[in-house]
C-alpha cells in the first residue's frame, strides 16, 4: 500500500485508486474494478473557511478527501445558533456517506480548515455506475458500512470512557 505521502494531489486516475485505497473504499475489487470506480470521481477544490456540505442539505455526493483538512460541525440547539466541531479529518478520509446510503439530509456541516481537495462522488453519476456494475456497488457499500461501523465502535468508547471517569 502507498503512504499518503506518495499520493499528490491530481486526481490522476492511479492517484484516484491510491486514495480510494487509503480510504478502504476499494477492498476486495480488483483492478480493473477499482479504476472503473476511480474514473468516475470529480476534482473539487475548496478555499480555506468555504462550507463543502451544510447541516440539513438534501444533497447526497460522497467525497474524499485528496488533500487538506476540514471540520465536521453541529448546530447546537440555542438561540445563537452555535455550531460545535465534532471531528477534523485529513486526506484519505471519507465524508458524505451517510447521505449517500440512506438519502436523509447531512447529519452536520463539513468546513475547509485549509485549502481541500477532493475526490467526489456526485450521487447519479456513482448511482448509475453502481447500477451497471452491481459488483462494483455491493464492494463499495459493503466497505462503507465498514468505515462507518468502525466510526460507531470508536464513538462508543469514547461515550464509555467519559461515563467511567
Amino acid at each position: 500500500m502507498r503512504s499518503l505521502m506518495d499520493i499528490k494531489p491530481d486526481c490522476s486516475i492511479a492517484n484516484k485508486v491510491a486514495l480510494l485505497e487509503t480510504a478502504g473504499l476499494i477492498n476486495g475489487m480488483s483492478p480493473e474494478e477499482a479504476a472503473t470506480l476511480a474514473s468516475v470521481a470529480e476534482e473539487r477544490k475548496y478555499p480555506k473557511g468555504s462550507v463543502i456540505l451544510r447541516e440539513d442539505s438534501k444533497t447526497r455526493d460522497l467525497f474524499v478527501i485528496c488533500s487538506g483538512r476540514v471540520s465536521i460541525r453541529l448546530s447546537l440547539p440555542t438561540e445563537s445558533g452555535r455550531e460545535e466541531v465534532i471531528y477534523t479529518m485529513r486526506e484519505g478520509q471519507i465524508f458524505g456517506e451517510l447521505s449517500l446510503v440512506d438519502g436523509s439530509p447531512r447529519s452536520a456541516t463539513v468546513r475547509a480548515e485549509e485549502e481541500v481537495i477532493t475526490c467526489a462522488y456526485e450521487y447519479d453519476t456513482l448511482n448509475t455506475l453502481l447500477d451497471q456494475q452491481p459488483r462494483i456497488g455491493y464492494l463499495l457499500m459493503r466497505n462503507i458500512a465498514s468505515i462507518i461501523s468502525a466510526r460507531v465502535r470508536n464513538t462508543n468508547m469514547l461515550w464509555r470512557n467519559s461515563l467511567v471517569w
